[in-house]
This record gives structure tokens, sequence and C-alpha cells, in this order.
């Protein structure tokens, strides 16, 4: 199965805006990718607002917004970590209920795209986290963090436990999330790489068009 899947180092690192990036460029290149935010919470109750959840710009993003609820088929209200917010709904989900969901309707040539709710560690179903979700589906792995001071040991005890489930990181993206204020010496990616070989990209700010090296790392 050809995919990956988007996690980060902690919530609000901008999963989705790379995310809908990474889309809009592969079906550029004609390929028929497939998205899947299984689980979002902080999801709104009026269907007019829907266009402002991460689900909805993926779908958008992929071009089949009339697939929304096969996009994100479990919403819930509370701005909360998803293992919460799914039980003041008296729901409990599990690790093969969202994997099925996921690949439910999939055809041979698709590309699967799979984002997760908040960092790698972060509880995202009652019997297991992003990571346990991440190995089973067992896909390329894209981790993206807010490039900012500190970030260094999020990213690299994210590395550490991706590596020791011996799963495949296909890429590190440092997402300039707030926008810079004069001049830095700080540089991540150049520090970055005195401890790790992975392929490492940096964004800046609202960045709209991603590296094409970094896609073709993907597919």
């Amino acid at each position: 199965m050809n995919g990956l899947f988007v996690t980060g180092t902690d919530t609000d690192v901008g999963k989705t805006w790379v995310g809908t990036n990474i889309i809009r460029q592969m079906k550029n290149r004609n390929i028929n990718i497939i998205p899947r935010k299984p689980i979002e919470s902080g999801w709104p109750a009026s269907r007019n607002d829907e266009q402002f959840t991460d689900a909805y710009r993926l779908a958008e993003a992929a071009g089949c917004l009339e697939k929304l609820v096969s996009v994100c088929p479990n919403r819930f209200v509370a701005a909360l970590s998803p293992v919460r917010a799914a039980r003041m709904e008296d729901s409990a989900l599990s690790l093969q209920t969202i994997k099925t969901q996921c690949l439910r309707d999939l055809k041979e040539n698709d590309f699967l795209y799979v984002e997760g709710a908040g960092g790698f560690y972060s509880p995202l179903v009652e019997d297991g986290l992003n990571a346990d979700f991440s190995s089973a589906l067992n896909l390329p792995i894209v981790l993206i963090a807010n490039n900012r001071l500190g970030c260094i040991s999020q990213i690299l005890l994210c590395c550490e436990a991706i590596e020791k489930r011996q799963l495949k990181l296909a890429a590190i993206v440092l997402n300039q999330v707030e926008k810079a204020i004069g001049d830095t010496a700080m540089n991540n990616e150049a520090d970055l790489k005195d401890y790790l070989s992975y392929p490492i990209f940096s964004l800046g700010h609202q960045q709209t068009t991603l590296p094409e090296p970094l896609i073709d790392l993907l597919y």
C-alpha cells in the first residue's frame, strides 16, 4: 500500500497546513491521493462551520468534499484529546476500528494520506496512541515540528520513538508556524543534521509550495 502517515512533535505544529500542500502537489502529479483524518475533536456543531476543520481542508485539497464523512468518520465537539472528547459523547474507539475506516474502499493505485491528532505520543483511541496507530498502518512517516527554540529535543525524542518501533521516517519538516521577528542566529535544520541523517526540510511562514524534493521522497 502506498501512503504516508503525518504526525507532529506536538499539537499546533501545522500538520494540516503542510498536509494540504502535500496533497495538492501530489494531485498536480496525477497521483490519486485519498486523505484520512480518522478522528477530529473540536468539531463545530453547525455544518456551516465545517470549513474550518482540518478534515474539511484535507478533503478540499484532494477534491473530495462529498466524501467528508469518509475522510473523518469520528467527530467530537469538545476541543480536548480525542480519547477524552469521545468519552464525553459515550464513544470508545479502538485502533482496529480506525484502521478499518482508513483502509475502507481503497483501490490498488490509491495513495493513502493519514493524519494523526496531536503529537506522536498523544492519546488517540482507548487502546493506543498516535504512535500505535502509525505502527498498525506501517506507513512511512512525515514528522512535522514548529521551527522554534526547543524543537530539537522534541524532534530527537520522536525520532528515537519511531526508530524503536522500526518504522520508516521519510522526512522531517520544520514548519515556521509563527512569523519570525527580526534577525535570528537560530538554524535548527543545520543543528539537527549534526544528530540525524534523515531528510530535513525548512518551510517559511505560511509557505504554500513545498520543496519538490520532499514530494519526490514521498511517492
